[in-house]
């Protein structure tokens, strides 16, 4: 092939690349807000449709570094509000499970109930403990519209353990751990109710 029959596929080949970076400048916007959407529903779905009218996720809350949210490096809360009044605040908490560390999202209403909570992340054993997930079983929400008010601290156990709550069966280690996420949340959440309360400027 000559020079000068190669140089139309060269143009063709500029061509075409110039046309994918186009498509990639004009697509990077929709394709970032579309992983932003997902990420938002993935937190979110917690909350009743309708139930907050914020973006919570655009403006974290800063936390300091505590050992009731089970890690010991900073961390985000969000607040959801609807006409600016708060109506929950998402907390993250870690459990230390069977296998590894469980990640849980708390949803906390004003008055310190527990709105629902969800795993974001866990390594617990297939087909025993990862009942923790809400399509294996409903045991999490068991929880739903619990409080420190509801039941004292010596209550925050499994029945295995002479506890209030039920324990997931063949998972107590599991169920254990979740169980001490779920109170250390909601104490964090009454030890720092102003903080979380506010909205972020």
């Amino acid at each position: 092939m000559n020079r000068r029959s190669a140089l139309p596929l060269v143009l063709l080949a500029l061509c075409g690349l110039a046309l994918l970076l186009i498509a990639r400048h004009w697509l990077a916007g929709p394709i970032e807000a579309g992983r932003q959407a997902a990420h938002e529903r993935a937190l979110l779905d917690l909350m009743p449709p309708g139930s907050y009218d914020n973006h919570p996720l655009t403006r974290p809350i800063a936390l300091p570094a505590s050992e009731l949210l089970g890690q010991p490096a900073p961390r985000e809360a969000w607040l959801a509000t609807r006409a600016s009044e708060p109506v929950a605040v998402l907390l993250p908490v870690t459990a230390q499970g069977y296998e590894g560390p469980i990640r849980l999202l708390l949803a906390i209403r004003p008055d310190g109930r527990l709105l629902a909570s969800k795993v974001l992340e866990h390594r617990e054993t297939p087909g025993i403990g990862d009942a923790i997930e809400p399509t294996r079983s409903p045991w999490l929400a068991g929880f739903t519209d619990v409080s420190l008010v509801d039941h004292p601290e010596a209550e925050w156990r499994v029945t295995a353990d002479k506890g209030r709550f039920d324990q997931i069966a063949g998972a107590t280690i599991t169920s254990r751990a979740v169980v001490s996420a779920l109170q250390r949340g909601l104490q964090y959440f009454d030890q720092h109710r102003r903080l979380l309360m506010e909205p972020p400027p």
